[in-house]
Order: C-alpha cells, then sequence, then structure tokens
C-alpha cells in the first residue's frame, strides 16, 4: 500500500459524481516503450522489481493513476516478452480499454499481434494506438507503420482506433494522446456498481504493523472497508481492515478502480495470485465449466478432443481438459461449444470471458466466454445441450434466466446464485421470476416456496412414465411398481424432499394411478389368464366367507387347489384393485371386512371408553391369534392407541 502521485490534467474533485473510474491496459511487444510512456504520461515508475531495473524488462504487472477530465485511468502496464503473456492476460482481467504500443521504429511484432488477439478474446473493443519513439524516426515511416497497424486492427478487432505518435523522451505527442484516452473513454457505455462485489487478486504482500495486503481491478459491484468477503477458490471468509487505490486511503472502492484490500482473517500463506474475492454467497467453485470457444485461425493445429490447454481466467492459470459438444476436433478460426473440466475448483460467472494457451504455454490459440459457471455432465441428446447453450450464448436476459432456471430443474437457487449465473443484477432478478411465474405458470410442488418450469415438470413425468412403462414390459402381471420405490427415485432423481410431493402431484396430476401401495400407468391393466381370473374370484370369495379369521396364504392355496407362489400374485393384485387389505405380511382381510373391524373397534371403545384385546375378540367371534395383528394395524393406521392392555381413539388423545 505505497503511495504514488497521480498525474492529472484538468483534475475532477474526488467527490463528483460525474467522476468515471476505467482500468487502462498497455499491450505490446517487449521494448516498445511501454513503461516508459506510462512514466511520461503519470510521473510513475511501474517497473519496480529490483530484477526488472537490472535487466530494463518488465516482468511483472505494474500500476499507476491517470487523470484526465472526469476520467480516472487505473493504468495497468503488462510485460511484453512472450515468456511473460500469462501475465499480460492477467492484467488484461477488468480492462476497459486498452493502450496498444508499438514501437516506430519497429513496427507490428509477434507479441504485438498476441496481444491484440488477446484483447479481442477478451472482449476488449476500445483502444487508443501509441507510436512510441517518435523522436526517432521520420514522418514516412511512421506513416508505414501506422498502416500496418490499421490493417492488424482491421483483422483482428474490427475497429478503427486514433493512432498517436509519441515520445517519451521529448513530450510529443503526449497531450494529443491523452485527448483521445479521454474521447473513446467517453464513447464507452456506462457500467452499474450495484452487482455483487468481485475482484481478481494480481498481487499479494505483507506490510508490517498491517498484515496481508491484496491488489487487484474491482471487475465488480464495491467494497467498503469492514466489509466480509469470501476468498476462492477455498471459500474461505475474511475481513476488510482498509482500503487504498493508488495509495490513497479510501472507505470505499467501486468498479473500474486499482484497488489495495487489507485483510484479516486469512492467512497470508493461503493466498496467491489468481484467487479471487467476491461477495459472500456469489461465486462457487466448481470443476466443469460450459463455455462457447473460438479457436484462433492463427493456431497451428487444430484442438482434438479432451485435449489439455492452459486455460487463464481471471488472473488465474489451470490446466483443464476441453470436451467439445460435437465430439469432434475444433480447426483453427473456428468456434465450438466446450466443457472445460480441470482437476482443481475454479471460480466463474456468466459471460466472463478465457483465454486458452497451449499445454506447455508457449502461444495462446483460442479463447471464449463462459456459459455455464457450474455445469454438469452433458447428457447423451447433443440437440437439447445445442439448443439450451445457444440461448445462453445469443439470448436476452429474460430468455437466459429461463434457461438458467430450466437448468437447475427443481433445485432452488438464491438471487446471488442467479446472478452469477445470468448476469443478472440481484436487484432486477425478483421482478423477471415474477414475470417467468406469469408468464409460464410455474407447476408448484407441494406448496408456493417450491417451484418448477412447465416444461421441466413435463421431461419429469415423461420420464416416470417411460421407468413405469419398462416395468410394466417386464411385470405384465404385476399391478404396478412399489409406490415407496417411484417415490425414492423421484426422490434421487430431482432433490431432497421433493419425492413424495412430486409424487402426489403425479398422481393428481393424472400422470399416474395409484393403487393402494402399488402405481402404473393410467392406461395399464394386468395381464392375467382366464384361469388366473377364476382363482382370483374364488380366493377373494374365500377370504369374504372367512371374515375375521381369514387363511394363511398356504391354507388358501391348498383350498382352492393352486401354486401358492401364483397366489401370492394374485393377492398383490387383489391388493391393488382394493380387493384385500393387507393387516401384516400374513394376515389378509377382504376390504369390507377391514371396514367393519374399524367401525366395530371404534363403535365399542366409544360405549365403554377403552377396549381390551379380549372385548375385541368376543364381538368379532375370531381368536387371539387374529385380533392381536388386527389390533396393531388400527394402532398403526391411526384409528387407536395402546395404554397398557387398553386402546382408545386416536383422535381423543389429539383432543
Amino acid at each position: 500500500m505505497q503511495s504514488h502521485p497521480p498525474t492529472s490534467t484538468d483534475p475532477t474533485p474526488a467527490g463528483d459524481p460525474t467522476v468515471r473510474h476505467l482500468i487502462l491496459g498497455t499491450a505490446g511487444h517487449i521494448d516498445h516503450g511501454k513503461t516508459s510512456l506510462v512514466r511520461a504520461l503519470t510521473g510513475t515508475d511501474t517497473d519496480r522489481l529490483p530484477e526488472e531495473k537490472r535487466r530494463g524488462m518488465t516482468i511483472e504487472l505494474g500500476f499507476a493513476e491517470l487523470v484526465i477530465g472526469r476520467f480516472h485511468f487505473g493504468i495497468v502496464d503488462v510485460p511484453g516478452h512472450e515468456r511473460f503473456v500469462r501475465t499480460m492476460v492477467a492484467g488484461a482481467t477488468g480492462m476497459d480499454l486498452a493502450l496498444i504500443v508499438v514501437a516506430g521504429d519497429d513496427s507490428v511484432m509477434p507479441q504485438t499481434i498476441e496481444h491484440v488477439e488477446v484483447l479481442r478474446l477478451v472482449g476488449i473493443r476500445h483502444a487508443v494506438v501509441a507510436l512510441t519513439k517518435a523522436d526517432l524516426v521520420d514522418q514516412t515511416l511512421l506513416e508505414m507503420v501506422a498502416d500496418d497497424v490499421r490493417d492488424l486492427l482491421r483483422r483482428t478487432l474490427d475497429i478503427q482506433a486514433p493512432i498517436i505518435p509519441v515520445s517519451a523522451v521529448d513530450g510529443r505527442g503526449l497531450d494529443e494522446l491523452k485527448r483521445h484516452l479521454a474521447e473513446v473513454a467517453h464513447r464507452l457505455p456506462e457500467r452499474s456498481s450495484d452487482g455483487p462485489f468481485r475482484m481478481a487478486i494480481d498481487r499479494v504482500f505483507t506490510v508490517q504493523g498491517r498484515g496481508t495486503v491484496v491488489t487487484g481491478s474491482v471487475i465488480q459491484g464495491h467494497v467498503h472497508s469492514g466489509q466480509t468477503l469470501e476468498l476462492w477458490p477455498r471459500g474461505d471468509t475474511c475481513r476488510v481492515r482498509d482500503l487504498q487505490t493508488h495509495g490513497s486511503d479510501s472507505t470505499a472502492l467501486h468498479l473500474g478502480q486499482r484497488a489495495a484490500l487489507n485483510l484479516s482473517g486469512v492467512d497470508r500463506a493461503a493466498i496467491t495470485r489468481g484467487h479471487e474475492l467476491a461477495a459472500p454467497g456469489y461465486l462457487s467453485p466448481s470443476r466443469r465449466i460450459d463455455a462457447a470457444l473460438d479457436v484462433l485461425a492463427s493456431a497451428k493445429r487444430e484442438i482434438k478432443p479432451h485435449s489439455r490447454l492452459r486455460i487463464c481466467i481471471g488472473t488465474r492459470e489451470l490446466h483443464a481438459r476441453a470436451v467439445p459438444l460435437h465430439r469432434r476436433s475444433i480447426p483453427p478460426g473456428q468456434s465450438a461449444f466446450v466443457q472445460l473440466r480441470a482437476r482443481e475448483p475454479m471460480v466463474a460467472v456468466y459471460g466472463q470471458r478465457f483465454i486458452a494457451r497451449t499445454e506447455n504455454g508457449t502461444r495462446t490459440i483460442g479463447g471464449g466466454i463462459i456459459l455455464r459457471p457450474q455445469a454438469a455432465r452433458w447428457l447423451k441428446n447433443q440437440a437439447d445441450e445445442l439448443q439450451a447453450l445457444n440461448t445462453l450464448l445469443t439470448s436476452p436476459p429474460a430468455e437466459r434466466l429461463r434457461q438458467v432456471l430450466a437448468d437447475c430443474e427443481f433445485d432452488t437457487l438464491d438471487n446471488l446464485t442467479l446472478a452469477a449465473r445470468t448476469a443478472i443484477t440481484p436487484a432486477d432478478l425478483p421482478d423477471m421470476v415474477n414475470a417467468i411465474n406469469a408468464d409460464k405458470r410455474m407447476v408448484e410442488i407441494g406448496g408456493p416456496d417450491r417451484r418448477c418450469l412447465p416444461e421441466v415438470f413435463e421431461t419429469l413425468c415423461a420420464k416416470t412414465q417411460r421407468r413405469l412403462r419398462k416395468y410394466h414390459e417386464r411385470n405384465p402381471d404385476q399391478p404396478g411398481c412399489s409406490a415407496d420405490m417411484i417415490t425414492g427415485w423421484l426422490e434421487r432423481t430431482t432433490a431432497p424432499g421433493l419425492g413424495k410431493p412430486l409424487f402426489a402431484r403425479l398422481r393428481d396430476d393424472g400422470r399416474i394411478n395409484v393403487r393402494g401401495r402399488f402405481v402404473c400407468l393410467p392406461e395399464f391393466a394386468p395381464q392375467i389368464s382366464a384361469q388366473d381370473e377364476r382363482v382370483y374370484d374364488q380366493m377373494v370369495l374365500a377370504y369374504k366367507h372367512a371374515r375375521f379369521q381369514p387363511p394363511a396364504v398356504d391354507e388358501a392355496a391348498a383350498a382352492l387347489n393352486a401354486d401358492v407362489k401364483r397366489l401370492r400374485k394374485l393377492i398383490k393384485l387383489a391388493l391393488a384393485f382394493g380387493d384385500l387389505v393387507e393387516i401384516d405380511g400374513t394376515i389378509f382381510l377382504a376390504a369390507e371386512h377391514e371396514a367393519d373391524l374399524r367401525r366395530a373397534v371404534r363403535e365399542l371403545i366409544q360405549q365403554s371408553g377403552a377396549v381390551t384385546v379380549a372385548n375385541v375378540r368376543q364381538r368379532l367371534e375370531s381368536s387371539r391369534k387374529y385380533v392381536v395383528p388386527f389390533m396393531e394395524y388400527l394402532d398403526r393406521i391411526g384409528v387407536t392407541v395402546r395404554q397398557g392392555d387398553l386402546r382408545i381413539l386416536r383422535e381423543t388423545v389429539s383432543a
């Protein structure tokens, strides 16, 4: 947190609401004079390391401030050597516009091209070009170099940028350069600071007496002293003790400002470049991210499925495999949807840009935009995934939100998580979600607090019916699948606590038919032979005649001259069709007698206040062998409550 006095032309008071903070990043080949130009503009030498001063070469990111009218530029000076391109990419994080530096005596060089390609890939479309060392060359050569630059910008960024010859030695062109920087900055669209705070860390160090300090560009929202933040990808919680920007103390910093945060609650050793600070609950780590990837036309080879790449995202670099949706190689100059699969957890938000480099880091080969910062493994149905990813890439915010809600299916996402997955501010989300509720008529599941899109519910209905259809095909003589089994499957397929509400919704909507403890398709009817139909009718009649002394299954099978195993299947059918009621695993009553049982016990208790097993046995003209299970059954279904040897009605206990 070291102070560097900002250089200002026509300075604007810090409290003026018209002040606009922007990040200005340099780009260009080594030895083209980026650092000298920044020093001439600001008075700040951004080469701070002894090795940089000894070698005369920028190795690390450097920072300075330039004030031009109402524009406060936080300058990020990047190294130009090919070995430090990843550092340049880190410096491009949060950049609003670029200062492209080309030496008038050297013209466009390899890292000029690579840096400009990086600018395109990270979404920078506003730039000013400085032709440095104008004091060393004549006007004719400067015009030739300017033509080379125009051609590069046209081919790569598809823009026309002002090109100003300058000299850091005699100062020529510096005022004109500042004027053009202000003009380009004026054309930049305003960005709101209302979103959740986020900052990618590009430096971390310790200040004696203060502790851990991290720096970065505020790429979203704002931060104030005393605020609690989360440090990712680990998710540790820390607190902001103090804030500075370019050496000046501040109580709050906003989007577009360089920031130095003095943190407490986190160890210096636990932080490195590439980590991120964010508002609590905003970011979530993932090892899979879905993205749209552009492969540079200058890439020397195609990207094959499952290729290992170096991914530069924020200020972090990590290895990941690129899996194209179409499972084919991506040639140079082409684009494709890919899933980035990393061994380490990473954090990102919708719309964030990234750079892809070769595995050994020698060349930038592409880049793209994050579409799903939290991705699941792709389904076999590529057409559905293609449509969803196209919606995320090209559709307006409302449609994008609908797609995210469809992706999350039955999970309930809070506004911060939705903001990270849609790039819609949390303040705007409630109205947009309400509009979707009204337009789409969201499906309620067990209450207004749990809803899903109609298409999500229809997909689940279709899956459930396919599952039941397969069961019926394998078991045509069964009454259906176990209701408990379907409820458990629904729970596992959707979200905890949704199994029973979804089962009830499917039943109430007529998508499934519930028969006792079995569930089947509405149109399904068990297929049994004519002989089994005769045995079925005889079995039900036998249980009706037996009244409160029903036969055991093997006894019934012997009396009917039927196979025991087959009779058990017919009993399942009788339970499903409501002809029999299961008392326990071995005793079954005819449905009409089960109703008589409940009525008789209720009448006995109402007459005497309580009953014993003996009282019920006498009333039913049965035996203890049956009456004890009968009473346990009534306890279980909530008709009676046992108190010692007596039973009373449950409703009297509740009252």
